[in-house]
């Protein structure tokens, strides 16, 4: 999921531990779990603490995604954003399987790739509006109006790392032979 480095010349540590600025200047999201942590003892006897800093993903990497029959593809950047299963009526319905993972990337990341252009768009609410292939029936996407995050299906993203859902909404929804196991939610 994640690469393991330390602060470089390529970024320097923030004032709180839990942010590096890369050397743009873009922030960039920095876990530092304690079990990361190690003491060595040093030759005079003195201890030494070292401390590996997890970097997530930098803001400029690619990621892409693409429908069934690959048709409607797309290109998004940055950091992937709030990955979480949602098991609503609505949401199972458009499915067809008990929950969506759902995964958000800023809005303005996302560029349209494939030969089929965008998607066809379906409002599912009067301001939430739907992205699928109008091929193979492939889901997409979410928008929600006056939104700057686009929520993009986590399974058609070509590379899932660091996309386990951290949440489970309307999980009193979900159907009671499913069990789910959250990932630990990154700081």
């Amino acid at each position: 999921m994640a690469e393991m480095t330390r602060p470089s010349e390529q970024t320097e540590r923030g004032t709180c531990g839990n942010t590096t600025r890369h050397a743009s200047g873009d922030p960039v999201l920095v876990r530092t779990p304690s079990r990361l942590v190690s003491e060595r003892r040093q030759a005079d006897g003195s201890k030494t603490t070292e401390q590996a800093v997890t970097v997530l993903a930098p803001e400029s990497e690619i990621r892409t995604g693409r429908c069934q029959c690959g048709d409607i593809a797309y290109e998004v950047s940055g950091l992937p954003d709030d990955p979480h299963l949602c098991s609503c009526p609505h949401e199972t319905r458009i499915s067809g399987g008990p929950a969506v993972l759902w995964v958000g990337f800023r809005k303005d990341s996302l560029t349209w790739t494939g030969p089929g252009g965008e998607p066809t768009w379906y409002s599912t609410w009067p301001t939430l509006h739907r992205g699928f292939c109008p091929r193979c029936g492939t889901h997409l996407i979410s928008v929600a109006d006056n939104s700057s995050t686009v929520m993009m299906t986590g399974f058609s993203l070509d590379d899932q790392r660091g996309i386990e859902p951290v949440g489970h909404s309307h999980r009193e929804d979900a159907v009671p032979w499913m069990s789910i196991t959250l990932a630990s939610v990154r700081s």
